[in-house]
């Protein structure tokens, strides 16, 4: 077998590939992914990849730079992760951020009932703004008018499960948002 600075081996070549260019194609991983053991597995995984597809590839494949190609996209797709996860541990980090800053302010005023109420509020007005206007309408004569399901649709001339169902979706889109501060106010009212 030829060792060429191109990458070009065949099939028959694969057990050399391993052999001669692991090192190669953990440095480039490692060069994205700046983890040593994120880089030996996305190597790992690209040549197994490579191995689970051989019999779908070409007799004249460039094995090395089929490799090569599967962990320059290996390593784009953990780098996407590590965005997403490096987001979801900012979003953390910032709510338990601002529990603690609402608990020292309700601590330091005395009142731990109301340690939510501004901020809760904020997200339900935020919310309501982002809604549909009939589900708005709907949910709005609802809660805040008391009117029942068959008031309302009478009065907006809509069938009343077309009522219910809207005020479905607007109570899941509440229980979306506000899903982090369930478990908040289940324990104050329990203490």
């Amino acid at each position: 077998m030829k060792q060429s600075p191109n990458l070009t081996l065949t099939v028959e070549d694969t057990s050399e590939v391993v052999d001669l260019y692991r090192r190669r194609f953990v440095r480039v991983a490692l060069n994205y992914a700046r983890d040593e053991e994120a880089a030996e597995d996305i190597v790992s995984d690209s040549f197994l990849a490579y191995w689970e597809n051989r019999g779908k590839l070409p007799a004249d494949t460039n094995v090395a730079g089929y490799i090569m190609a599967t962990v320059k996209n290996r390593c784009l797709n953990w780098l996407k992760q590590q965005k997403v996860h490096a987001r979801v541990e900012k979003n953390m980090s910032e709510l338990q951020r601002r529990v603690l800053l609402s608990s020292i302010n309700s601590l330091e005023s005395g009142d731990p009932g109301h340690i939510f109420d501004r901020e809760v509020q904020n997200i339900i007005d935020r919310q309501l703004a982002s809604m549909p206007e009939l589900t708005r309408r709907i949910f709005l004569a609802s809660r805040h008018e008391s009117k029942t399901h068959k008031e309302i649709a009478f009065e907006m001339k809509l069938h009343p499960r077309k009522v219910n169902y809207e005020l479905q979706k607007a109570l899941a889109l509440f229980r979306a948002v506000l899903k982090d501060y369930f478990i908040i106010i289940f324990i104050l009212l329990n203490r």
